[in-house]
This record gives structure tokens, sequence and C-alpha cells, in this order.
């Protein structure tokens, strides 16, 4: 069994405005800087290892907990990463649909396949996402890992690990500075959700 913890980013001045913001390198705003905190003084498991999203907003999220633990394993990750939203960064979901509405419309009837220009589909984050997780859950069995990560993607690591496809990664949501627990079974591929944001 591997315990899983699922950790969302604080805070950023793009999630104030409900801005599609991915490979941006955008910091935590004030509010996300005490969300950080409040975060880290909630996390008193102790981690095995922790893997993080190459993005400052996510290694901001999570230093207090570093500082006060530095001896565990750190490894930066680029498939925790966030999103690539190609063209539309930087733009709310009502400023794309303004500015361009074909292509917001094929992106909505096909939400899942279609790939924003120069961006990425959700399929193509679902597919990164588990050939990681492939990969990761055998060398950490009876182990503790947390995974700091980005909305989008914490979506479907929590999709994966529970058995749901990517469409169902729709069905819930990750808030700032918060965390989901899933243990799974590497013997079964089993996964159960002990914890949403918390």
């Amino acid at each position: 069994m591997v315990h899983i913890y699922i950790i969302r980013h604080g805070e950023t001045e793009p999630n104030t405005r409900f801005a599609c913001v991915g490979r941006s390198d955008v910091p935590l705003n004030e509010t996300g800087i005490r969300q950080a905190e409040a975060l880290c003084n909630r996390l008193t498991v102790k981690a095995d290892a922790v893997y993080m999203s190459p993005l400052c907003r996510a290694q901001q999220t999570i230093k207090p907990y570093l500082d006060k633990n530095p001896d565990i394993p750190i490894n930066v990750n680029f498939n925790l990463i966030e999103r690539n939203f190609g063209i539309w960064e930087d733009l709310s979901f009502k400023q794309i649909e303004e500015l361009d509405p074909a292509r917001y419309k094929e992106w909505q009837d096909n939400y899942i396949e279609y790939t924003i220009p120069h961006g990425e589909s959700l399929m193509e984050v679902q597919e990164r996402v588990d050939a990681f997780l492939g990969k990761l859950c055998p060398m950490y069995d009876g182990k503790t890992v947390f995974l700091v990560t980005h909305l989008c993607t914490s979506r479907h690591l929590i999709a994966k690990l529970l058995g749901l496809s990517p469409e169902d990664s729709r069905r819930f949501t990750m808030e700032n500075a918060h965390y989901a627990v899933i243990d799974f079974d590497n013997t079964t591929g089993y996964g159960v959700l002990k914890y949403l944001n918390i």
C-alpha cells in the first residue's frame, strides 16, 4: 500500500481571475503564502519523499514543510506540471469564449481529446500522469509520498489512482493549498480515497 498525498499549490493572482494558467511560472500571492503556511502546519505526517512540479507556485507551497523536514528527499518532476493552455494561457473561460468562439465550442464538445493550439489535451495530461504513477507507486510500497501539483493535474492523478476515466476527473475539484489522500494497493491496482480538500 502506498499512501499518496496529492497537494495543490496556494493561490496566485491568476487564480483570483479564474484564468487558465498552465506553464507561466507565476508565484503565490499574499493569500497563497498564508495558505501555504497553514497547509504545511496541517501536514503532520512525515513523508518518505516529496515530488513537485517545476513551477515556483508548487515549490513555494511546500517550502514551509520542507524547511521543517530538511532530510526528506525532494524530486522535481515535469509530469506534475500544469496543463499547457497554449494560445489561451492567462485567459478566463469567458474570455476564451468571447475571443475564440469556434475553437471554444470545439473544446467544450470534445473536452478530453481536444488539443488547444500550441497546448495540450486533457488526454495528454492523463497519459503523462499515468506513466508517472506507473513508475512511482511500485517504488514506494509501504511508504508515504507527497505530490505537489496543480488543479488539472491533481484531478487526473486522483482519477487514475481511483480507476476512474479521464472524463470522471471533472467530477471533483481541489481547492488552493488543500490536499487529498489516497491509499493505493499495488497488488490489486485499487485505490481508496481517504480524504479530499483537507
